[in-house]
């Protein structure tokens, strides 16, 4: 028997935006609601649906995160070496995510350290436009983002009074005068402004714990390998709550890439709870700026996990940071966190 295998099954479900696309990419709604394709399908083909479909269907409005952590929850060893937290099924997994984004998000603290390229290579599809936020113009114009030329860039500075050279060409610059337009909701409007709506917030870490911190996301994926360091650079961090039963629980889905795990977390359901520094205005708040709803794509539900022991919502924060390419971006930025600040009020 012929079995529609991952490759030709990537190429008709990545363009897939509505259902009638799905319909046409040979897609049909089984008996449970569940999306299925309409021949036989390999594993790895079937997977795809499950995982990329609930994002393909999600709208033109759509913010996620993207993070590799060790077991422990640290990003890097202690001397910045990430070589590789995660594996190989994850860097395609990122890839893929890329695939799907109109732009891909890194704070300058990572485009510093790391050199990402921001490019999708892993599997195929459109590169997304490069996202750098660099609002102090720090990042030298050496780096592949700028240099490259094998994607679109888009520099975000803001004013430092500083005569900044003129970037190559191919790189875009938007500057913002305003400090607070560096804040995760209106930058997300500055980017939908100029048409790219669906974005991948990558790194590092503390770009995306503000992205997660302001309720900006509507998805977080956190890949945790099975590796310990003891100590090194962590990956999410923001004020929490002081009450467990407060903390921030979403729906979660579990899967397995290689030996890591990959956790999907759907912040955009609404959280019972106060939200992680303490006002009513939760994680959720990304749905109440007009964006989409994930569309779940009627595939396995994203399942709200229970705290043991407690009643109500009770839970844990994953941490991490994703890397360029294999895994490696996202510590660069860590120069830019120091412990007890609120995020609400540092840089990007």
């Amino acid at each position: 028997m012929t079995f529609l295998e991952t490759e030709e099954a990537w190429e008709r479900l990545r363009p897939v935006r509505t259902e009638e696309d799905a319909e046409a990419a040979g897609l049909v709604r089984g008996p449970d609601g569940r999306w299925r394709w309409s021949e036989a399908a390999s594993p790895e083909a079937r997977l795809l649906v499950d995982r990329y479909l609930p994002l393909c269907l999600a709208g033109p409005r759509l913010t996620i995160a993207q993070l590799g952590q060790s077991l422990d929850g640290f990003i890097a060893t202690r001397t910045g070496d990430a070589d590789y937290v995660t594996g190989e099924e994850d860097r395609r997994h990122l890839h893929r995510l890329r695939a799907l984004a109109d732009a891909v998000v890194v704070g300058a603290g990572t485009a510093v350290a790391d050199d990402p390229q921001l490019t999708v290579r892993a599997c195929a599809g459109a590169h997304p436009v490069r996202v750098v936020l660099d609002p102090r113009g720090r990042v030298p114009l050496d780096r592949r983002v700028f240099t490259d030329g094998s994607a679109p860039t888009l520099w975000v500075v803001g004013t430092t009074g500083e005569r900044r050279p003129a970037p190559p060409d191919g790189v875009d610059v938007l500057t913002l005068d305003d400090p607070d337009a560096f804040a995760p909701h209106h930058l997300v409007r500055a980017l939908r402004r100029r048409g790219l709506g669906r974005v991948l917030v990558e790194g590092g870490g503390v770009t995306v714990s503000r992205f997660l911190h302001a309720g900006a996301l509507h998805r977080l994926y956190v890949t945790v390998a099975p590796v310990l360091l003891g100590d090194g650079i962590p990956g999410l961090r923001f004020d929490g709550t002081t009450v467990m039963r407060n903390a921030l629980r979403p729906p979660v889905r579990r899967d397995t890439l290689g030996e890591d795990t990959l956790f999907e977390l759907d912040l955009s359901a609404p959280q019972p709870a106060v939200t992680l520094d303490g006002q009513h205005h939760g994680t959720g708040e990304a749905r109440g700026e007009g964006e989409h709803p994930v569309d779940h794509g009627h595939g396995q539900p994203l399942a709200r996990a229970e705290a043991r022991g407690a009643e109500g919502p009770g839970g844990h924060a994953l941490a991490g940071a994703p890397a360029a390419d294999v895994q490696r971006q996202g510590h660069g930025d860590q120069g830019e966190h120091h412990q007890g600040h609120q995020l609400g009020q540092r840089g990007v």
